[in-house]
């Protein structure tokens, strides 16, 4: 059976994720990672209904939301790669067209568009109704799944601050289905309170495969098993590896 994991770059990056990792703890299942770079929250529910369509025999479905701000541009023909600037596009062969990832690629058109048709509270809105259209959408089909955030600030519990129909969606979405760190936390959160040395460097703000690994161990499975001597030993060494 198969296992598919979605996100944005916390979940597939230049260096392996917390999906590389679920394949230890579940190994005779097939892991099948959905998740891209910069990918805003609808490109992550798309990327599980469409695996929903694809893949026959799926057992759970992992989902690590992302930035709440993010948002895609779909289009037809081939984008002119000398202007990307800002994002990048990736030709889709499901859905036949190019897609940028998590804003436009122009730079001046992508900070227009966050002036100017950005706003916070309708972005946590349209978050909550990702979540919710993808929980429904599953528990139609039977699939088990299990969602987390990438950071935990993306939504807000204070209820205090919303508004009726605000909080009304809140109350639709089946928190129990969720993962978090300590109260409301993300992987980040995780990353910086227990593991800070395992970033790459200041500003790329990704952690390192060790942390995702400790994360699904952790916090997704609550395991007491060690990985392999050798295997721990490339994940402690491997930011002075890949450096060199």
């Amino acid at each position: 059976m198969k296992i598919i994991t979605a996100g944005c770059s916390f979940t597939r990056y230049k260096w392996s994720c917390w999906p590389n990792f679920v394949k230890w703890f579940e190994p005779e299942h097939e892991i099948i990672n959905v998740g891209n770079s910069a990918s805003a929250n609808e490109t992550i529910a798309r990327s599980v209904y469409n695996a929903v369509f694809k893949y026959a025999d799926i057992k759970k479905i992992y989902i690590m939301w992302s930035g709440a701000n993010r948002y895609e541009v779909v289009v037809d023909e081939q984008p002119d790669k000398s202007k990307e600037d800002a994002t990048w596009s990736r030709y889709n062969p499901d859905w036949r067209w190019y897609q940028y990832y998590g804003g436009h690629v122009e730079k001046d058109k992508h900070q227009y568009y966050q002036r100017h048709f950005l706003n916070e509270q309708q972005d946590e809105i349209r978050l909550l109704e990702r979540i919710l259209f993808t929980q429904l959408f599953l528990e139609r089909k039977g699939i088990d799944y299990t969602m987390m955030c990438y950071m935990g600030n993306i939504l807000s519990h204070d209820k205090t601050r919303m508004s009726d129909g605000h909080f009304a969606l809140y109350n639709q979405i089946d928190w129990n289905k969720f993962i978090f760190y300590k109260q409301f936390g993300g992987l980040n959160e995780y990353a910086e309170e227990n593991y800070p040395d395992e970033f790459f460097k200041p500003e790329d703000q990704h952690p390192l495969p060790l942390t995702h690994y400790k994360w699904v161990r952790d916090i997704m499975y609550q395991s007491n098993l060690e990985c392999p001597q050798d295997e721990m030993d490339k994940l402690i060494n491997f930011k002075r590896d890949f450096i060199r």
